[in-house]
This record gives structure tokens, C-alpha cells and sequence, in this order.
């Protein structure tokens, strides 16, 4: 099954005395992520042990988010989730049909149209003109194959499995 959690981003500092956290951002959907009254989860990198914090307030500036939460009122508070990963529930109620989140697409095997595999997705990377799969195979060297309809005939997040239409030049 996929994994429940979407990674939001790395807690690398305290930002202010108020205990905000300075986090390296890892989501394009800041915004609706660290909306004020959600609920995130704090992970620890050791332990992988779980702490809900409800959003009070986030700014973002470039790379990084500055999210506070409630429960986290001084900067030495702050500073003890120094490492941490932030992260949220996955909701696949706001997704339409046909989106999926990129960490559902890693780990899903390619096939060709006569259901043969080519190898498995490692990579979703972000090109200016669309999203492109990144496939390892073996003992060969990887492929991409752009995420859009004309190459993609079926996706199965449950089975892990994408079907796609291989062209001339793709392998």
C-alpha cells in the first residue's frame, strides 16, 4: 500500500524567539499545507516516533517555510525538533482524476503495451515543459518517459503499475 504521509520539508533551525520553525521546504503546496488550524506531523529521524502540532501561522520565503505551531511557544522548544521531518496526511479526496502524488508513482513498474516490464520508477523530476518519469532498468541505462497522455496508457497506484506506449528512441 502507499505510504500515508506526504514529506513537507526538514526542520534545519528555530527562526525566532517564539519558537517558528525554519524548515527546508520539500512541498510545492506550501500554502495549503501549513494552512493555519491543519494538523502536521513531526517525525523524528531516530526513533520515527510521530507528533501532531496544529498550524498557527506560515510564511514562506524561497527554499525555505517558517511554520509555528501551537504547541511550540520559545526557540529552545523549537530547537529540540531540530532534524525532524514535517509531514502530512495524504488526502486523496482533493485529488481529480488522473493526479497522484509523485512519492505513489516511485516504486511503480513500467510496462510496455504488451504488459512486459521495462523497468521501475525511481524519479518524478519537474522539466518546464511536463513531468517526467525517471525508469531504472538492469543493467541498463535509465529512460524517461514524459507523464502525459500520449505516453501514458494506464496508471494502478494499488498494483504499482504503469502501462505506457514506447516510441522510437525512448529505450
Amino acid at each position: 500500500m502507499q505510504e500515508e504521509y506526504l514529506l513537507l520539508g526538514y526542520i534545519t533551525d528555530a527562526f525566532s524567539l517564539d519558537g517558528t520553525f525554519k524548515v527546508l521546504s520539500k512541498t510545492d503546496f506550501a500554502e495549503t499545507r501549513y494552512q493555519e488550524g491543519k494538523d502536521i506531523y513531526l517525525c523524528s529521524p531516530r526513533t520515527k516516533e510521530r507528533q501532531v502540532m496544529t498550524v498557527e501561522s506560515y510564511r514562506g520565503n524561497g527554499q525555505f517555510d517558517f511554520v509555528k505551531v501551537k504547541e511550540v511557544n520559545s526557540k529552545e522548544e523549537a530547537l529540540a525538533f531540530k532534524g525532524y521531518e514535517i509531514r502530512a496526511l495524504k488526502d486523496y479526496d482533493s485529488l481529480a482524476k488522473d493526479e497522484y502524488y509523485f512519492v505513489d508513482l516511485v516504486g511503480c513498474k513500467v510496462l510496455n503495451e504488451k504488459l512486459e516490464e521495462l523497468g521501475t520508477v525511481t524519479q518524478v523530476e519537474e522539466f518546464p515543459a511536463q513531468l517526467t518519469l525517471r525508469v531504472k532498468r538492469a543493467g541498463k541505462e535509465d529512460f524517461f518517459v514524459p507523464f502525459v497522455k500520449a505516453f501514458i496508457r494506464r496508471v494502478d497506484i494499488n498494483k504499482k503499475e504503469i502501462e505506457i506506449n514506447v516510441i522510437g528512441g525512448m529505450l
